[in-house]
């Protein structure tokens, strides 16, 4: 979950690596560090707290050289401190590196290098690998290929890059389950976790590939396989573009994110809806005639992508009839899913590199089922290792806290169970026109939802003290009160639960008191009165009321100390419309306590390990 950069070529190498870490933050901020040689000493600069922090430092003492490498961590093995940030280096201090990853044997090989004489300083898995090539080296006297038999001995996952005072220009790396890419530019070179923080400099990329290793100079990139035999690969262009990196005059990226909905929904139905009324994903290499014989599906996911997982479970039930069930990623590999060939399992993932995520399609492949991914990083190993994929089109989510990836994997989810209905022929052509009439309007409506974004502002006023929250909904919305209270303890720190409301009395009901406000997603749908009867009980329990209802309610507002009015829909697209004022709230709760919605304590955007 840490964020990797490395540089070589002419220009300021501190300045390069702190732009890279700067963009990799969402990754992890509870150190940074870089390193290189500065005439031919290696040098390292390392600082507990986020990037600022180390930009401070080396205003104090700057270093300089042909190459360099540079580290953000979000702390697995050993606490949040300066000794446990990274770059770690060798005994003689003639090598560091930056990891991303997990070292599962480091105990072992930690055990066996004290043995030999190494000395260790920090509580890290990181540790051993610089001393473990320091080992290898004095077997082989050549760096190159003590680095190829040190990464033999390594179990977990890891991606990372190095520096010798032997060789100032050059970084070495290797990479085995966490993401790394290599980045050419103009007489410069680069590597990182993720193209985005080498961007603009760099104009073509490749991702390379779990088992490769090698090194990186000015001039463009050697590559070997496990064997250390040179691989051959062709780059490509890189069509990302720095504007899409920026706040774009937004406080933070979470309120961009939030407000870039609109127009990243139209853009999604713009492609996968065409004029006659079909639905087309051409990236997806999966055949009408598999999915007619599907006849089960397993999605499994971790987070936001669990709970718009479930929202897929009701469209897939719903409209395409196939029995569907949702696990969390981290528990659908342990339990040994009973999976056959018909069964077709769909993982979603924002990153495509989340750790359990990805080994849960390892489980599914294993047992010979077709995965189909739903990701956001169509480079991504999740993507890349799955029969096909379908891409989010989301951009950029820079924000910790998931949003707009949210809805555009509902509306995704929407677009697929509609497209496997018209692959069985289970919709009738006057209702698929219906339905897409309401689902182009969806865009503009919540549109109408953000100008009304001062009301949750001051609403957020009222929740500055609050220590608890509870989210209560059914149906289509029991997945939208799961994700509104993620989203509050995710960037607010306030306590929050999501309950399904029919479960409310079976014994959440005992939390409610008069300091607890309770959410309820009550719009307008056929379990409407159900909801009505739930906030009944709370208000006889003396609980505050926020309800989310559709324009035109009387009866729940009359019922609420806050409301929040969306715009009229079918029930299948109120958890679109209904999650957005609950993304707000999470937002400007957040501020009022003072809290970083951007990068919220503990967490780190892309979780690349189980």
């Amino acid at each position: 979950m840490c964020g990797i950069v490395a540089y070589a070529g002419p220009k300021s190498v501190h300045s390069v690596l702190l732009v890279g870490l700067t963009r990799l933050e969402y990754r992890g901020y509870d150190s940074a560090g870089i390193a290189t040689i500065d005439k031919g000493e290696l040098e390292v600069r390392k600082e507990k707290g986020k990037i600022k922090e180390l930009e401070d430092l080396l205003k104090l003492y700057p270093i300089e050289g042909p190459a360099g490498i540079g580290h953000t961590r979000w702390a697995t093995h050993g606490q949040p401190s300066k000794g446990n940030a990274h770059p770690h280096t060798d005994c003689k201090n003639r090598m560091a590196l930056v990891h991303n990853g997990i070292i599962e044997n480091h105990h072992i090989l930690r055990n066996e290098l004290t043995a030999k004489g190494h000395l260790f300083h920090t509580d890290t898995d990181t540790e051993v690998i610089p001393h473990l090539i320091e080992e290898e080296w004095k077997k082989t006297g050549d760096l190159k290929e003590a680095i190829r038999t040190s990464v033999v001995r390594l179990e977990g996952r890891y991606s990372f890059c190095l520096v010798h005072d032997e060789f100032p220009d050059t970084v070495f790396f290797a990479r085995d389950g966490s993401p790394l890419v290599f980045g050419q530019g103009a007489g410069e070179t680069f590597l990182a976790s993720d193209i985005l923080a080498v961007i603009p400099q760099a104009k073509e990329q490749f991702i390379i590939e779990n088992g490769q290793w090698g090194w990186i100079n000015k001039d463009g990139m050697h590559l070997f396989d496990a064997d250390g035999t040179e691989v051959t690969f062709e780059t490509t262009k890189i069509t990302m573009q720095v504007s899409e990196l920026d706040k774009g005059g937004y406080e933070h990226f979470m309120l961009k994110e939030i407000y870039e909905q609109p127009d990243m929904l139209r853009r999604i139905i713009e492609r996968r809806m065409d004029e006659k009324g079909k639905i087309r994903f051409d990236e997806m290499e999966m055949s009408n005639d598999f999915f007619g014989r599907v006849g089960r599906i397993l999605v499994t996911s971790a987070g936001t992508s669990w709970h718009a997982g479930m929202v897929g479970k009701i469209y897939l039930e719903r409209f395409a009839r196939v029995a569907t069930e949702v696990d969390i990623s981290s528990e659908f590999r342990y339990r040994n899913p009973i999976a056959e060939g018909d069964t077709l399992v769909m993982a979603i993932s924002q990153s495509g590199e989340t750790a359990d995520t990805l080994a849960g399609v390892h489980e599914a492949k294993a047992k010979f089922c077709r995965v189909l991914s739903l990701v956001n990083r169509t480079e991504s190993t999740i993507a890349h290792e799955s029969d096909a994929h379908i891409d989010l089109m989301a951009g950029p989510e820079i924000g910790v806290a998931s949003t707009k990836a949210y809805t555009a994997q509902i509306m995704h989810l929407l677009f697929f169970s509609l497209m496997m209905s018209g692959v069985r022929w289970l919709t009738e052509k006057e209702d698929r026109e219906e339905m897409f009439q309401e689902i182009r309007m969806i865009p503009a409506k919540i549109e109408a939802i953000l100008e009304k974004a001062d009301e949750i502002k001051e609403m957020a006023k009222q929740f500055k003290t609050t220590k608890d929250f509870v989210f209560l909904g059914r149906h289509f919305n029991h997945p939208t009160a799961l994700e509104g209270a993620l989203k509050l303890k995710e960037v607010s720190y306030i306590h929050a639960s999501g309950y399904a409301g029919g479960e409310f009395k079976h014994g959440p009901i005992a939390l409610i008191t008069d300091e607890v406000p309770v959410v309820c997603l009550a719009p307008k749908t056929e379990i409407y009165e159900k909801m009505v009867s739930n906030i009944e009980e709370v208000r006889s329990r003396k609980g505050k009321i926020l309800s989310i209802v559709t324009e035109g309610d009387e009866t729940v507002p009359a019922m609420s100390d806050f409301c929040f009015t969306i715009p009229n829909c079918p029930d299948y697209l109120t958890p679109i419309l209904s999650v957005i004022p609950l993304q707000l709230l999470a937002y400007y709760v957040a501020l009022e306590r003072g809290c970083e919605p951007d990068q919220p304590r503990n967490l780190a955007k892309s979780v690349t390990v189980e």
